[in-house]
């Protein structure tokens, strides 16, 4: 019987060996380690989501994929000085402000002052790093997507985000969630590759 070959697309090696580069300077050990191992494990063996995949049917990864860009590095002064005025649209809106600055989050940008009782806030390389049994517990929890190939590669890269921790008697509050690139070129709009 003949062996089956899985033909890897260009993004998908890509994206392979982006996750070997990194693995050793993610966050975390331990049960945060098997957690990635075991996401990257699921997104090498389905591959980016096609269209032969029903949630995905319409956005045909593999396709639209033709290479996978390097991995932003942590911002730098100049890109957390272009945060901070970034999100200033969101001014009139009474919410609590958490900033993230090229997949970092950036307490030092957001508004984390007076926090209510039962709320708090994070960062997620923090909670990876010291090993918090409530974030890796939800970390690791079936989704109800199943083992879609686009969660599992987010799941294996996770680098940082924010942590927020709600107790149930909390009332309820607006986040505006703010995400910041300085990868992007400045004067033009939407992915890194398109034309303006």
């Amino acid at each position: 019987m003949a062996e089956l070959k899985v033909i890897r697309t260009n993004a998908e090696q890509g994206l392979a060996e982006a996750f070997a580069g990194a693995r050793a300077k993610l966050p975390g050990a331990g049960a945060v380690k098997s957690l990635r191992e075991n996401a990257f494990h699921t997104f090498e063996s389905k591959g980016l989501p096609h269209r032969r995949v029903e949630e995905w049917k319409y956005t045909d990864l593999r396709a639209l994929m033709r290479d996978a860009k390097p991995l932003a590095p942590p911002p730098d002064a100049a890109a957390k000085l272009k945060a901070k005025s970034a999100g200033a649209f969101l001014a009139d809106v009474k919410s609590r402000r958490i900033v993230i600055v090229d997949g970092v989050f950036a307490a030092d940008l957001s508004d984390l002052a007076s926090l209510e009782p039962g709320l708090s806030i994070g960062s997620l390389a923090d909670a990876l790093s010291k090993g918090d049994a409530a974030v890796i517990e939800r970390l690791g929890r079936p989704s109800p997507l199943g083992d879609d190939a686009a969660l599992a590669l987010n799941t294996a890269m996770m680098a940082d985000g924010a942590v927020i921790r709600i107790c149930h008697y909390v009332g309820q509050g607006r986040f505006a969630v703010h995400a910041q690139s300085s990868q992007y070129r400045e004067g033009r709009k939407g992915h890194p590759d398109r034309k303006p």
